[in-house]
């Protein structure tokens, strides 16, 4: 996927989602004992597979795939999609493509952090569930 696909610039508000509600739910990263540096850092690898953005009442679609590699683990691999479809009746002439994209982002940011407190490794959540 290009930056061209994207018309509502969905990686770096994922990012920042992402960082978000890891923030919130983790206060500090400890190491693991013997380790020390980047040997002992966590990595998240996040990749958007696709992005729907229909039109201002249509659907808007956010699928990703992440994997996070820890020291001594195996990596761990997990594939979310949230969608948010805004009816007809909600939509305004302020309304675009790109509103509903937020809550698409939040909540993605929301279902890697819940993953991420147990990563067990194939996970697939489809709007949280």
């Amino acid at each position: 996927m290009s930056e061209a696909d994207d018309a509502c610039g969905v990686p770096d508000p994922l990012r920042q989602a992402v960082q978000d509600q890891l923030k919130a739910r983790y206060d500090v990263v400890r190491p693991v004992p013997g380790t020390t540096g980047r040997e002992a850092a966590l990595w998240l690898k996040i990749e958007i597979m696709d992005i729907v953005t229909v039109s201002a009442g249509g659907p808007t679609i956010v699928a990703i795939h992440a994997v996070l590699e820890q020291p001594g683990l195996p990596p761990a691999q997990f594939k979310g999609l949230r969608q948010v479809h805004t009816p007809s009746a909600d939509v305004t002439a302020e309304t675009t493509e790109c509103t509903a994209m937020d809550a698409v982002i939040h909540g993605l940011g929301v279902d890697l952090a819940k993953w991420m407190r147990k990563p067990v490794d194939g996970v697939s959540l489809v709007n949280g569930e």
